[in-house]
């Protein structure tokens, strides 16, 4: 019961913030219009790796404050199951979930609070986020994130990860932007992770929506001697060009990115990098919402500099 309550109190505050910014802003699936009721089913996300290991997650939510694919709350359950050559591991998710977005802005709020049961670990988990514009030029989010390490060493030991980030973008000229985010991870095993990511956008052809990109990341880890739970190198540095795409398209939100990079491990040379990503969201208010999100990536892990990840998201949300 004491968690329960815990996940409404933080919903109730993520909604007063998101009030706060914008008198428009109200809990997930309340405005001046009628709330319906629906249900997101499947909502799902698929990973694999070049090391073998894959996580299914499968789920549904029930909506009863509903009022468009990016305003709503209500309650999920989601199966998780994860392989790795021979070995397996499998785990439940229940939890409460919020969301304000201005689908024009991409800003608002989005609160979900989890408990999540896996191999005998019990862990409360979240993934929410907050948006606002404090000027129109500037915009300034904040992250959360608690999760399991998906690694198999790392399920195993029951390992998991907090996270906390702050960024800012602003606009410096006509066409381009600028985003800066800071933040930490700390690892139960008493390694923490600062990082640090700078990104430039140009706005190359805007009746196009098409940008040119300049990314660099870097983190750390203060404690490289722990079990080996998950790839955590000393010094992490990564700079990457890339093309990005955004546009509204019958109603559709339709984006991506490709980038081609290179990073330095610690002390080593440098190699070199990839990312792929593409993204489809229907119109907020359409009879049935639908979003995806299909991802590649290869960098530095366990087995050295050329690690990839694959990755596929949907969520399917159909009203009454």
């Amino acid at each position: 019961m004491n968690k329960i309550k815990k996940c409404i109190l933080v919903l109730a505050l993520l909604s007063q913030s998101a009030q706060a910014q914008e008198s428009t802003w109200m809990f997930g699936g309340l405005s001046s219009e009628p709330s319906k009721i629906a249900v997101g089913v499947p909502v799902s996300f698929l990973s694999t790796d070049s090391e073998g290991f894959e996580a299914y997650k499968v789920g549904a939510q029930l909506l009863p404050l509903y009022q468009h694919g990016d305003n709503y709350s209500g309650i999920s359950y989601q199966f998780n199951k994860y392989t790795q050559n021979g070995w397996a591991k499998e785990g439940n998710q229940l939890g409460l979930t919020s969301k304000v977005i201005n689908p024009r802005t991409a800003l608002g709020y989005i609160a979900n609070v989890n408990v999540n049961s896996l191999g005998g670990h019990t862990l409360l988990t979240t993934d929410s986020y907050i948006g606002f514009q404090p000027t129109s030029s500037t915009r300034t989010e904040f992250i959360l994130s608690r999760e399991w390490v998906e690694t198999q060493n790392a399920l195993n030991n029951g390992i998991y990860y907090t996270l906390g980030a702050a960024s800012i973008e602003q606009r410096l000229l006509d066409r381009l932007s600028g985003i800066v985010m800071g933040g930490n991870m700390y690892f139960s095993d008493t390694n923490t992770r600062p990082f640090f990511r700078l990104n430039l956008i140009y706005d190359a052809l805007p009746d196009y929506g098409v940008n040119l990109q300049l990314r660099y990341r870097q983190y750390r880890d203060t404690n490289t001697n722990v079990a080996n739970n998950y790839f955590n190198p000393n010094q992490y540095r990564e700079t990457m060009l890339a093309v990005g795409f955004r546009k509204l398209i019958e109603g559709w939100r339709i984006s991506g990115v490709a980038g081609l990079g290179s990073q330095t491990i610690n002390s080593d040379g440098s190699t070199g990098t990839q990312l792929l990503e593409f993204a489809a969201t229907s119109p907020s208010v359409a009879s049935v919402f639908f979003r995806t999100r299909i991802g590649y990536r290869k960098a530095a892990g366990f087995q050295g500099p050329d690690y990839t990840y694959s990755y596929f998201m949907e969520e399917l949300i159909i009203p009454f």
